[in-house]
């Protein structure tokens, strides 16, 4: 391993590689992310998700491993939604159609996680879809959640986080417009 491979597999693990905010500045991240998702969980609530898990999976993947990339949100949403349908048909078509539905199920993931290692048609098979299937194909998550929920919880999700994101990129741009301009004047 290269040194600078070593030094960015440090920085993942320690997060060195993040600035040291102010008390101040943490403070107000942390009250924002009470306030962001304290909302996502009332808006849950008012609209009867039972399932919002699914959302916050979403904007965990999208706003943590993307970085909130809005080029990335399409593939990151049908990814979810394909890993979602995914492990649906392995949950419900074993127990429609008996034994004889496995064989076509393993097939399916098969050829899933043969594209993904292709890399084809990666607006749809990527890792969103990789996670979303994995973590559906809980048998507890399985036995007690539906489909249609699950893809609902998952929409308003990616639709909240995004907004809320993109958002936060105005006020970011305003200020920081504001900053440079007052500065430019001094």
């Amino acid at each position: 391993m290269s040194q600078q491979q070593d030094t960015a597999h440090k920085d993942a693990r320690t997060n060195d590689h993040v600035g040291r905010a102010s008390v101040g500045k943490g403070l107000f991240t942390l009250i924002t992310a009470v306030v962001v998702v304290g909302s996502f969980i009332a808006l849950n609530y008012a609209l009867a998700i039972a399932d919002m898990w699914v959302g916050f999976l979403f904007a965990l993947y999208w706003g943590g491993l993307e970085r909130s990339n809005f080029k990335k949100l399409p593939n990151c949403i049908v990814g979810a939604a394909v890993g979602l349908t995914a492990a649906y048909f392995l949950h419900a078509l074993p127990l429609a159609f008996g034994a004889a539905a496995l064989a076509p199920c393993i097939a399916g993931v098969i050829v899933l996680v043969f594209f993904q290692i292709m890399g084809w048609f990666v607006v749809a098979i990527n890792m969103t879809t990789m996670l979303f299937l994995t973590v559906a194909t809980i048998p507890s998550i399985q036995a007690s959640s539906q489909y249609p929920q699950l893809m609902i919880s998952m929409a308003l999700g990616a639709l909240y986080f995004s907004i809320v994101v993109w958002i936060a990129n105005q006020i970011s741009r305003r200020l920081a417009n504001t900053t440079r301009l007052t500065s430019s004047t001094h």
